[in-house]
């Protein structure tokens, strides 16, 4: 069944004229970090570009792996897609601060982006590198429409799975390298969730440990609630600045960003955001942190609505 449900997928998802290919951005600092572009026929120029992140010590992978996932997705439906991986995720140099998202990382990404593509882009960010993506709206990226999976606005100290992940250093290889491991990282990111058992362990040997540094940032952000930034404001104080149009989407069995820490972007910004709980009762799934995004059940019951909230004019 999972066989022939990813055969399907795959040709739902990557048409023959699908175009991928990918390149190294360099920021400011010399820091190389890679963006990969999925192009439909006829280069998707009618609407604006979407641009996917991931969630720390994953990348290109949550959002297209073995053939599926949402970029291949969006761009079967006339999107030109462009999945970055940041510093710490996928083949890009190494981070050793979550600062650097906001100041460096993303900057240089959105000029690659627009030496190609003039005008506001779309974004769809997880987690909390999502959390660091909206605040950096409010200055360094020139957004039209945010779709958010379980990205928290207000944090709240960790669970104590989480908790051990980070203070342990946030490393991702000991947990795809045991039956141990790989039960927290399901309980962390796939718990409970409808899909696939191989594709959650291909994705977890995907992902990419975090450095001390990051680890530590994370998880005094978390029990701090806040994550100052280099020229003297944080993240909370710009996202009370967001203001760009909203779908937050929340999978109730995430074990990494908890739906309590994300609902309050509603009253804490400006924007006009939209909110989806997901909950087995009324989609068959509660979906995970990892789920949300290459569950059995998110190409019927996810990735519509983000196309569809995209599709929409202000």
């Amino acid at each position: 069944m999972g066989q022939t449900l990813a055969l399907s997928l795959l040709l739902l998802a990557s048409p023959a004229e699908l175009q991928v290919s990918h390149r190294k951005v360099v920021t400011a600092d010399g820091a190389a970090i890679a963006l990969h572009r999925f192009l439909p026929p006829g280069g998707g120029v009618a609407s604006p570009p979407v641009l996917l992140l991931a969630d720390v010590g994953f990348g290109r992978p949550l959002y297209d792996l073995k053939g599926a996932g949402l970029a291949r997705w969006l761009a079967s439906h006339g999107r030109a897609v462009y999945v970055a991986e940041l510093r710490g995720q996928g083949a890009s140099d190494a981070a050793h601060s979550l600062r650097t998202v906001v100041h460096l990382d993303l900057p240089a990404i959105a000029r690659s982006i627009s030496r190609e593509r003039a005008g506001p882009i779309d974004l769809v960010v997880q987690g909390y590198i999502g959390s660091l993506a909206l605040a950096a709206t409010t200055k360094e990226l020139e957004v039209r429409r945010v779709v958010a999976l379980n990205t928290p606005a207000l944090a709240e100290p960790p669970t104590e799975l989480a908790h051990a992940f980070l203070s342990g250093g946030g490393r991702f290889s000991s947990l795809a390298s045991s039956p141990e491991g790989f039960a927290m990282f399901e309980q962390l990111f796939a718990m409970g969730a409808q899909i696939d058992p191989v594709l959650v362990r291909g994705l977890a040997g995907t992902t990419r440990d975090l450095s001390r540094g990051v680890a530590s940032e994370l998880l005094t952000w978390m029990e701090t609630g806040d994550l100052p930034l280099d020229d003297e404001t944080s993240v909370v104080s710009r996202l009370r600045e967001f203001d760009r149009p909203t779908l937050l989407l929340l999978g109730l069995a995430d074990g990494f960003a908890a739906p309590e820490t994300c609902a309050p972007l509603r009253e804490i910004s400006k924007a006009k955001v939209q909110i989806k709980i997901f909950s087995r009762m009324t989609d068959d799934d509660d979906f995970a942190h990892a789920s949300l995004l290459l569950g059995r059940r998110s190409p019927y019951s996810v990735y519509p609505l983000i196309e569809s909230f995209l599709g929409e004019t202000p």
